[in-house]
């Protein structure tokens, strides 16, 4: 695992260092995490639109829409993608169960069986998030994981126009990745 951040540029000659000539890197995570500020470092020139830090939530913005392939000086290229829901998730509900553990069993003990823990009374996760047994963000990336798994219960109709976009990125790249072998070879 390599440790990376592009407001420091700590770790960035490192991860440089990885990516091999030819080879096809993907950049994943959560919206506003610093994926297209840390794909600017390494193309050294920018290029990459970033949104500021917000001054409110001291987070990252939002501002990466589609997924794009960039050549880095060194040969190497990588994918920037927008936040996390662009890649799925499968089997979200055992695997929140099973992550949090801790939660899932509480949430046996709510008034209501259909509790979202988020503001019913009598909510045994609410009760320990007030009491401190519960770390509270864990209790976000919670909350932030189910809401994730309910985007993805899409119908076919969503989930074929999602995968038509793909379908469009992948003869896209596949016709860059073409020119910017042929540029190699001059």
């Amino acid at each position: 695992m390599i440790t990376a951040s592009a407001a420091t540029d700590g770790g960035v000659d490192l991860l440089r260092g990885q990516i091999g000539k030819g080879k096809t890197y993907c950049f994943l995570g959560s919206s506003g995490v610093g994926k297209s500020s840390l794909i600017n470092r390494l193309l050294t020139a920018g290029g990459l639109r970033t949104g500021e830090i917000g001054s409110y939530s001291g987070r990252g913005k939002h501002v990466t829409t589609a997924r794009e392939m960039f050549f880095l000086p060194d040969g190497g290229i990588v994918i920037d993608n927008p936040g996390v829901r662009e890649v799925g998730m499968t089997d979200t509900d055992a695997g929140i169960k099973e992550s949090f553990e801790g939660i899932s069993m509480l949430a046996g003990d709510c008034r209501f069986a259909d509790c979202t823990h988020t503001q019913e009374p009598g909510c045994a996760v609410l009760a320990a998030l007030k009491s401190g047994a519960i770390d509270p963000d864990r209790y976000a990336n919670y909350l932030g994981l189910r809401k994730e798994a309910e985007h993805y219960g899409m119908t076919v109709s969503e989930r074929r126009n999602r995968d038509r976009s793909f379908g469009k990125f992948m003869k896209t790249a596949k016709k860059d990745l073409k020119r910017y072998k042929g540029n190699l070879m001059d």
